[in-house]
């Protein structure tokens, strides 16, 4: 099969996207470890951070701040975000394909984020799942047009 990301970005997947630009698709994590859990994903295969071009790699870390600012703007990670790239499948990378995250936490979430870790590709109330990010999208995308 061919990577998941990237037939997302041949639109043959669907994907709660969020932004889009020359080199990178946002969207919803569809297995989330917490609410508005957002995943930059370049539009380029690249399996690891080396492999990313250098046009692409000045992009990342401006896009995550844009869309930092876009989460706390809608109420989401104000008063934490965890920025992440797992590189590698020993960093626990299930996708071959750079993808950075953004995870808004709080204070005192961390025993949900380790169930959630733990439990998130149960197939556990996916369809309330889905429809929360449809919502979270739709936010984050208001969000993200003022800023």
């Amino acid at each position: 099969m061919q990577c998941v990301f990237c037939a997302i970005a041949a639109e043959q997947l669907p994907a709660e996207r969020i932004y889009e630009d020359e080199h990178f698709i946002v969207l919803l994590d569809i297995f989330p470890l917490r609410p508005a859990h957002v995943l930059i994903v370049s539009r380029e295969h690249a399996p690891f951070l080396k492999d990313l071009s250098g046009a692409a790699s000045e992009q990342l870390l401006p896009l995550a701040q844009r869309l930092a600012a876009a989460l706390r703007a809608a109420g989401y990670g104000e008063q934490g975000i965890n920025v992440l790239i797992n590189d590698g499948p020993a960093s626990n990378q299930h996708v071959p394909h750079l993808h950075l995250h953004l995870i808004p936490r709080r204070s005192g979430d961390t025993a949900r984020l380790l169930w959630r870790a733990l439990t998130r590709f149960w197939p556990l109330a996916r369809k309330r799942i889905e429809a929360r990010l449809k919502q979270e999208a739709q936010q984050l995308r208001e969000a993200l047009s003022n800023v």
